[in-house]
């Protein structure tokens, strides 16, 4: 009998850990706690050669997985290019890569309304309990559920969500809403502009139905940071029923006040392409920023990966790549007829790679949190351009630090 894991989490995380574990001859199921298929809302992913090849690996597909953009601008108010740094990068949409990912896990292995409340380890088993009373044996317990799972503390009850004092404005629109003037700029770069302590920053994504990467059938995706202190942050997140949210706020909850003051200071800050883009946006959305550092992922049979362990801010733009190399990375310690692995050098490796992230991350966005500090030292946008979403093979930092662990 193969070795078999329970994967808590339907999204990309556990999709990439059910692709990895049954290309190693694992039985595996995978558990999504919500009733509806799922869906990113459109969110933009950056991705990365090394992306490219682990996804690959989990489904065959050998297509470019987005649209291309080969160089990166600032612009100034009026919209007129002031800086350029050439990179050339495929985006793709959250979407678009899950469902890749779902498609190669068969639908008696993926099990939606399963929401898991409790785990257990009784001698040689990791037992998965839910909520309508069912119950699963397996070997491993593999908790693949995001920043915000609670099955987490049954590995490390110390890792907790930080808020890190900003929001993220996100939306999506479709080419061909948008002006020709301002696609000149949208669908040709990643553009980035940076307003006083915020950022925005917008690049093309595939679009929905039929051939998603031809222009004008794709979508252009931004997200804008603005500080926003906790009392601030708690009015952001008072919805219209009057329910008070907490650390995210659905889209139909936003408040009418809050999105025109978000048009306002739009046009009031925003070069007119950026603008076009904002208003155009159907219901924006927000994603309060945090951090989630962890200090042990794994306990005997039960693991934590991808952002249920550790979660950077998005200027980095790893979070699927690094989930997708958590999974392969522990396949690779996994035997393939039994479940008998030491995972302690998985575990420090995934450690050592998720805090590095976290504090790259940390010092990318440092300046989004000030709300009113006249010693704000903005950042040089040629470094943004330089430093936001790039591959871990483009950071000196990551190179030198696997240099010394490898040395």
């Amino acid at each position: 009998m193969n070795p078999s894991a329970t994967i808590i989490g339907g999204s990309i995380a556990g999709l990439f850990t059910a692709n990895a574990l049954i290309n190693k001859g694992w039985d595996v199921t995978v558990h999504e706690k919500v009733s509806t298929p799922l869906s990113g809302r459109g969110a933009g992913i950056a991705t990365y050669d090394e992306l490219a090849e682990l996804v690959f690996k989990a489904t065959g597909n050998k297509k470019v997985l987005g649209t291309n953009a080969t160089t990166r601008v600032s612009l100034d108010i009026t919209g007129n290019i002031i800086a350029r740094y050439d990179y050339p990068q495929v985006y793709t949409s959250w979407q678009y890569l899950f469902s890749l990912l779902r498609k190669t896990i068969p639908d008696n292995k993926y099990f939606m309304n399963d929401d898991c409340i409790n785990i257990t380890q009784v001698n040689s088993s990791a037992i998965s309990i839910f909520s309508n009373g069912k119950e699963k044996i397996s070997d491993l317990i593999i908790i693949a559920n995001g920043m915000k799972s609670e099955l987490r503390t049954f590995i490390d009850p110390t890792a907790i969500p930080k808020y890190a004092g900003y929001i993220g404005w996100r939306g999506v629109v479709n080419e061909n809403e948008i002006s020709d003037e301002s696609l000149k700029i949208l669908s040709e770069y990643f553009v980035v502009i940076l307003p006083y302590n915020q950022q925005i920053a917008s690049y093309p994504i595939a679009g929905d139905g039929k051939n998603p990467f031809k222009r004008g059938n794709r979508r252009i995706n931004w997200i804008w940071y603005k500080p926003a202190p906790e009392i601030e942050l708690k009015n952001i997140l008072l919805g219209k029923s009057g329910k008070q949210y907490l650390d995210g706020i659905p889209p139909n909850e936003i408040r009418d006040e809050i999105s025109e003051e978000l048009l306002l200071e739009a046009e009031e800050k925003l070069p007119p392409q950026m603008f076009e883009l904002v208003n155009k946006t159907a219901q924006p959305l927000i994603q309060p920023i945090f951090d989630l550092e962890s200090k042990r992922m794994v306990n005997n049979r039960f693991l934590t990966l991808g952002d249920a362990s550790f979660t950077a801010r998005p200027h980095v733009g790893m979070g699927v790549t690094k989930a997708a190399i958590d999974a392969f990375s522990l396949s690779d310690y996994l035997n393939t007829t039994t479940f008998e692995n030491d995972l302690t050098k998985w575990e420090n490796e995934r450690i050592k790679a998720g805090s590095f992230l976290v504090e790259r991350s940390r010092e990318l966005g440092k300046y989004l949190s000030k709300k009113d500090d006249d010693n704000l030292i903005m950042p040089e946008v040629s470094n943004v351009l330089q430093d936001t979403a790039i591959s871990l093979n483009d950071i000196e930092k990551f190179n030198a630090c696997n240099e010394v662990k490898n040395g």
